[in-house]
């Protein structure tokens, strides 16, 4: 037995210090092997990567989904830098963005996008569109800055009462992929993670990326509460939900999950008296990914009514 325990160790710290040069390794050559056409933006002793293509009067800003940086809205903003200015951004701690040593509440990653769109100095009205947990961001940040804001979009958007409402995720759910995210430094989610954006997953793949996804997933709770706090209506600003699956009126109530997220999605709705909700009736949380052009069409629809 001993000798089993001994031999079992010794391949366990060979595992791990070969994961670990493979990680920091990886690190390094993900780094230098993929061109940085965007820049850094200091926001108070650290530094927000920031992208922006196309030109016209309206400004359109991204916030992306938990876990997800700037990279996952290119299908989208390629298409709406056609008609407007587009700017993406990483999250401090995610992508090329620097770390934070705050915490990662909603409530300062508002304060940190409206340091970063100040300094930018641009000028015209402002459409905000986010995705899940980045849905709550937008939404705190037209309630706390509605100066210039011009319209919102809310993809598949979190709700500040999901946490009390949905059904409680499987442990697998709930563990698993956490478990890929603390093994980061050994280069775990490095062979999870799709292949089929080699620079989203470069990013990704980073410890720095997956410890902060970790943080903002720890502070998910406190950044809901937050948004309640504000209990957020947002007059007549033009908003356009976005969700996943059917309206709540064509799920069957036993199909829980489905059926509290789309009444979730339709109480969001009911934020703005000039809303519009969108149902893809496709499964998919990451919409803008799998069905852009639906995406497309609604910013497309919110600028066109500024003219």
């Amino acid at each position: 037995m001993k000798f089993f325990f001994k031999y079992f160790c010794i391949v366990i710290i060979i595992l791990i210090s070969t994961g670990l040069v493979y990680q920091t390794s990886s690190q390094y050559i993900d780094n230098s092997a993929f061109i940085k056409t965007g820049k850094m933006i200091e926001v108070g002793g650290y530094s927000l990567y920031t992208e922006e293509s196309g030109t016209g009067r309206v400004n359109v800003i991204f916030d992306s989904g938990m876990g997800d940086d700037l990279s996952v809205w290119k299908k989208v903003s390629d298409e709406v830098s056609k008609f407007a200015r587009v700017i993406t951004y990483d999250r401090a701690g995610l992508g090329w963005s620097d770390e934070s040593p705050k915490e990662r509440t909603s409530e300062e990653i508002v304060h940190e996008l409206h340091s970063m769109l100040d300094k930018k100095k641009f000028t015209g009205p402002i459409i905000l569109v986010g995705h899940s947990f980045g849905g709550v961001n937008m939404q705190q940040y037209a309630l706390k800055y509605p100066d210039d804001i011009a319209g919102l979009v809310l993809i598949d958007s979190a709700h500040e009462s999901q946490i009390d409402e949905m059904p409680e995720p499987s442990f697998i759910q709930k563990y698993l992929f956490k478990f890929g995210m603390w093994a980061a430094p050994v280069g775990l989610p490095r062979l999870y993670l799709s292949n089929s954006n080699p620079e989203e997953k470069a990013k990704k793949s980073t410890t720095k990326h997956q410890y902060t996804s970790l943080d903002e997933a720890q502070s998910f709770h406190q950044s809901l509460n937050q948004l309640q706090a504000l209990k957020p209506n947002f007059g007549n600003l033009p908003l356009v939900v976005i969700a996943r699956n059917k309206p709540s009126s064509e799920q069957p109530a036993s199909d829980t999950r489905n059926y509290v997220w789309a009444e979730l999605q339709e109480n969001i709705a009911t934020r703005s008296s000039n809303s519009t909700i969108i149902f893809t009736r496709e499964r998919q949380h990451s919409i803008h990914k799998s069905q852009p052009d639906i995406v497309v069409t609604a910013i497309r629809s919110l600028v066109d009514n500024l003219y």
